[in-house]
């Protein structure tokens, strides 16, 4: 049996926020600042890392967007947006 995603699980925007759980009980999130092709066609997706309250730093990131989609889910707070 297959299942289908929510398409607006599936839309990756600019300013679309992520998130992925990570060690130690802590939620990394990412904040899609670009998506786009390289130049062999391939999309792309460009984020902003962050994991609230504790890295504050600018840490951005490229995925193609095939793994961003497995490794990020979209972030309850940031679905009605």
């Amino acid at each position: 049996m297959f299942f289908k995603r929510n398409a607006a699980a599936e839309q990756l925007n600019e300013g679309a926020v992520f998130e992925r759980a990570r060690e130690h009980n802590l939620t990394e999130q990412a904040t899609v600042t670009w998506v786009g092709k390289d130049p062999f066609g391939i999309p792309h997706v460009r984020f902003r890392v962050t994991i609230p309250g504790f890295d504050e730093a600018d840490d951005y990131r490229v995925l193609a967007v095939d793994v961003f989609r497995e490794r990020y889910r979209r972030c309850r707070s940031s679905q009605a947006a």
